[in-house]
């Protein structure tokens, strides 16, 4: 498998820390037992996966982590992507996930 990419549709929330919020969107369950399945060789501390992300004309790497709670993983969204591509909590979002180091 030389690539493993993702395009799907998520809403973004909020979640308040102590000392910072973070923007996530999840990724559907389907595809994250699919990344969980083909990743496993790849998956990083707290089995997280160093992705490539795109939201419209931005792109930026990151590293998605699973979510026990919601049983997907969960994709953060720095403050300059959602800045560029006007990103609101609680409005879906288009993204584009590239799996790195398969």
């Amino acid at each position: 498998m030389d690539t493993l990419e993702y395009e799907f549709e998520g809403e973004v929330w909020l979640w308040s820390g102590k000392r910072t919020d973070w923007w996530f969107i999840t990724m559907p369950q389907d595809m994250s037992d699919h990344a969980q399945h083909f990743t496993k060789h790849v998956q990083r501390g707290f089995k997280s996966l160093k992705v490539n992300a795109r939201i419209g004309g931005s792109e930026w790497q990151t590293s998605m982590f699973p979510s026990k709670e919601r049983k997907s993983y969960l994709l953060p969204v720095k403050k300059a992507i959602r800045d560029a591509e006007g990103v609101k909590v609680g409005k879906p979002q288009k993204v584009k996930v590239t799996v790195l180091g398969l």
